[in-house]
């Protein structure tokens, strides 16, 4: 049960500049981009997907450095839009989604094609803005259109999930495998989880470690995640938990809070290694600090069960529902059952309802076995043995064991005898 709880379980109108103007933002640099203290950021942390930077690693070398040089330029020429532009994407590769959205806005602003795609990404579904996906899929689609990777990475994003434009897989992934073919190492990392799952593509797990091979090895953060995952469940190449645990490590040295919070669940669960839920709590506490809503449900967990901690279901159910509010499914399906069993919270089987429902539309396994416990004990919902029965064995054939009692009990009631 807890290994699921902690399994993994990311306009219209604003396009007031022309199409042609998009793109001479990138195929020639604005004079200010060269122009005094600019040349600094630009030589730290200039994309390489800007003409006159083609020459630039994809991952800033040194990205503190980066910062404060960008930092120190932007504040010399506040409406420099290609500073501002620079000093997103290196907050971008620092994890400051906050900080970074804040100046790519400014760089979009400014008409600077590269900080327009970034921003707009960012704008499609992000927790750090307003989303506005219809505005995004109208500023990403131009510069898409003129072959720029990250804006195509942008637009693949929003046909895979449907931001603003109808879902569509396949569509989704031509335009992840453009940005891919032009080394934009996130498309690459994308890639590779189509190709696990079979979204948008034929499921070929050879193809899915190939491509996260080739981001891991631009030192892309899920590129290295994507691998590890692989290595972890054995797809495409021989299970190895210790070589996964190393790349979530590299990941993590890099800051990513996935791969922190992946390996808090390493040490939660005693993954390949000696159960330490010490050390869990520690990097579940890192990764949640840095906003990860996945370590903040974990968390929750820890202080809900009292693993490596004192256990405290209010403070566990403050975490939850933390968690929740930033859209992690586990959390909903968590909050959901606290508030059905008034552990930690109020009994309340109205949000009990509300939270499962939620966690189950957005496809959490956890969630359908609660409902079928709803529907089975008439909790929020009149008693319906058929409904209850249907959710355990969705949940049941999703692996969650839990549901094959739910599902005898139901058998029970329907023939008491």
């Amino acid at each position: 049960m807890l290994s699921e709880l902690f399994g993994m379980g990311m306009m219209r109108k604003r396009l007031l500049v022309s199409w042609l103007s998009l793109i001479a933002s990138v195929l020639a640099p604005g004079q200010d981009a060269m122009a005094g203290p600019g040349e600094r950021c630009a030589e730290l942390a200039a994309s390489p997907f800007e003409p006159a930077y083609a020459d630039h690693p994809q991952r800033i070398a040194d990205l503190q450095r980066a910062i404060a040089v960008c930092k120190t330029d932007q504040a010399a020429e506040p409406d420099n839009a290609a500073n501002a532009a620079w000093l997103g994407r290196a907050y971008l590769e620092a994890f400051d989604v906050r900080a970074a959205v804040a100046y790519l806005q400014r760089a979009a602003a400014g008409n600077h094609a590269i900080g327009t795609a970034l921003y707009a990404t960012y704008l499609l579904d992000s927790p750090h803005v307003e989303a506005d996906p219809s505005r995004a899929v109208a500023m990403l689609r131009p510069l898409a259109e003129a072959g720029i990777a990250p804006a195509q990475h942008g637009l693949g994003r929003a046909y895979d999930f449907g931001y603003g434009v109808e879902a569509d897989p396949q569509r989704a992934a031509i335009y992840y495998r453009l940005a891919a073919d032009q080394g934009y190492s996130r498309a690459k990392a994308t890639l590779s989880s189509l190709y696990e799952l079979g979204l948008g593509v034929e499921q070929d797990y050879g193809k899915a470690l190939r491509w996260a091979r080739e981001a891991a090895s631009q030192n892309d953060p899920y590129g290295i995640w994507q691998l590890a995952w692989l290595h972890e469940r054995g797809l495409g190449t021989e299970q190895d938990r210790a070589e996964a645990a190393k790349l979530y490590q590299r990941g993590a040295d890099l800051g990513d809070p996935l791969a922190i919070n992946q390996l808090g669940h390493i040490y939660a669960e005693g993954v390949g290694t000696t159960i330490d839920e010490v050390r869990a709590i520690a990097l579940f506490s890192r990764a949640a600090a840095a906003g990860e809503p996945l370590a903040i449900a974990n968390l929750g967990q820890m202080y809900l069960l009292g693993k490596g901690v004192a256990a405290d279901p209010a403070y566990a159910a403050e975490l939850l529902l933390k968690a929740a509010e930033l859209g992690e499914p586990t959390a909903m399906a968590s909050l959901g059952h606290l508030h059905a069993t008034g552990e930690g919270v109020s009994l309340d089987y109205g949000q009990a309802l509300h939270w499962t429902l939620k966690a189950a539309d957005l496809g959490e396994p956890i969630a359908w076995n609660n409902l079928g416990n709803h529907y089975e004990k008439g909790l929020g919902v009149p008693r319906d043995l058929v409904l209850a029965r249907q959710w355990y064995q969705r949940a049941l054939d999703a692996g969650v064991e839990l549901a094959r009692k739910g599902l005898a009990d139901v058998s029970n009631l329907e023939n008491p005898n």
